[in-house]
């Protein structure tokens, strides 16, 4: 997969974390999904630094470099998997709390 200015998303997302903790700034947006003019600049310097062609394009190559994973994130499963997670959080919890009723009546 490669990676060029005017995509977004969670890919782009990874790719901008990636570059910053390799120490590539992205000082204006940040991480914002959004692969504009500061992320093509970083990704150029990147490419520099480990000796790729610099296309301004973040190929698989440079992804692996960054540590960039190239799976992609299904975001309903995560959110089913988040909800599934709070909702066991809140049975919990509010066990606890009947435990807790219990023990204070004794």
């Amino acid at each position: 997969m490669t990676l060029s200015k005017g995509a977004s998303g969670q890919q782009v997302i990874r790719l901008q974390a990636g570059l910053q903790k390799a120490g590539f700034d992205l000082p204006q947006y940040g991480i914002d999904g959004k692969f504009g003019s500061e992320t093509q600049s970083a990704v150029m310097k990147a490419q520099r630094r480990y000796s790729l062609p610099v296309t301004g394009e973040a190929g698989p190559t440079l992804l692996s470099k960054l540590g960039v994973s190239n799976a992609q994130i299904n975001m309903k499963t995560d959110k089913k998997a988040m909800l599934t997670k709070a909702v066991l959080a809140g049975i919990a919890i509010g066990a606890l709390i009947v435990i807790a009723k219990k023990m204070r009546n004794r």
